[in-house]
Order: structure tokens, then sequence, then C-alpha cells
């Protein structure tokens, strides 16, 4: 028993030890270095040499299960790390992401006014006009703003390219005379779609549609 207690007591002192963080102190615990584990697991292989001689199996299970503790707590600590960081790279990233130009005010304007706001300043509102009517399509630049996909559709009156789903540039207009019904018929459902998701600005007073 004499030896046990010994054995125990200088396994004790090997033990990390730090004293919890206060209420107000969110920084993490610094894991063991790689040496101090590296002495610590030597000291245990040490002890579990010892218990089997000593005790047997219980002895060899009791030193594994100090072995992984000593084993998987830095290795939290390291993975709590990380995580910590990646998140707060993913909030700076979409915090970006959502800095958007001012609303464009409600008013109505002209085919000529219209092109300035075809995505090519990020300092001011991407528009689009579908109808005769113009939408704040800012929130959707991802789709509308420079370089995106329907980009082309950005500061003009997009009706007949949306009747024909197409990126053509001989449809890059507003007539609409000729369209099937079925054309006329995609027109309003993207028309609903604006109406549902952006913000309404106003009439193209001078607008070429001439559809129904």
């Amino acid at each position: 028993k004499s030896r046990q207690l010994r054995s125990l007591r200088k396994t004790e002192r090997h033990f990390p030890t730090s004293s919890p963080p206060s209420s107000g102190d969110q920084t993490l615990a610094m894991p063991p270095s790689n040496s101090s584990v590296s002495s610590l697991v030597a000291e245990v292989s040490e002890r579990l040499s010892s218990a089997v001689g000593d005790r047997g199996y219980p002895g060899v299970v009791a030193a594994l299960l100090v072995v992984l503790l000593l084993l998987y707590f830095p290795f939290r600590l390291l993975k709590a790390g990380g995580e910590e960081k990646k998140t707060g790279a993913k909030e700076q990233a979409t915090s970006e992401e959502e800095t958007y130009p001012e609303p464009m005010p409600q008013g109505d304007m002209t085919v000529a006014e219209l092109k300035r706001y075809d995505g090519s300043d990020p300092t001011v509102p991407v528009l689009v006009a579908a109808k005769g009517k113009v939408y704040d399509m800012t929130k959707g630049r991802d789709y509308y703003g420079k370089g995106a996909p329907y980009n082309c559709f950005a500061g003009i009156d997009c009706s007949r390219a949306l009747a024909k789903v197409s990126l053509d540039k001989k449809d890059l207009n507003a007539d609409c005379a000729g369209l099937f019904a079925s054309e006329r018929d995609v027109l309003n459902d993207w028309v609903r779609k604006f109406e549902d998701k952006y913000p309404f600005v106003g009439i193209l007073v001078d607008s070429a549609y001439n559809g129904q």
C-alpha cells in the first residue's frame, strides 16, 4: 500500500493544473505544449510498466485512461480554437457581402437616366426595368450586378429578353410586339417575381414597352 500511495502522489504532480477563466475572459485556455505532453506520456508509461508488474490488468486500464485524458483535452482545445477562427472569418465575409448602397428613392425616370444603374458602379443601386416599371435589384446583385449572369438586364428595360428567356443582345430591349401568349405569360411571371422580391422604384416615362 505504501508503494502504491507514493506512486499515486508522484503521478498526481504531473497533472496539468490551471485556474478557470473569469466570467469576462473569453480567451481559450492554452493547451499543454508538445514537450509537456510527451513527458507526461513517458511518465505514465513508466507507471504502466510498474502497474503490469504489481497489479496486472486493473493497473493497466487506469494508466491507459490517464494517457487518453492527457491526449484528449489538448486536442479538444486546439479544435475549438480552429472552429472559432473559421466562424469569425465566415462572419466577417458575410458582413462584407451584405454591405449595400443606399436604397433607390422612389420616382419616375427616363431610359437615359436608367442606364447609369447598370451595376458597373458598386456605390449606386442596381436597377432593372420590365414592362416599363423599374425595380431596385441591389440585393440581388449576385445575379444582376457587375459580372453576374444577368447583368445584361441591368440599366435597361429588358422585357423582350425576359419573355423569351434570352441573353442575346438582339433581345435586350422592351419591344414585345408579336410575342406568343406563352412568352407573355413568362414575362408576367418575371414581373410578379420582381414585385414580390424587390422594391418598386417608379415608371420609365419614355419606355418603349409595347406589349399587353
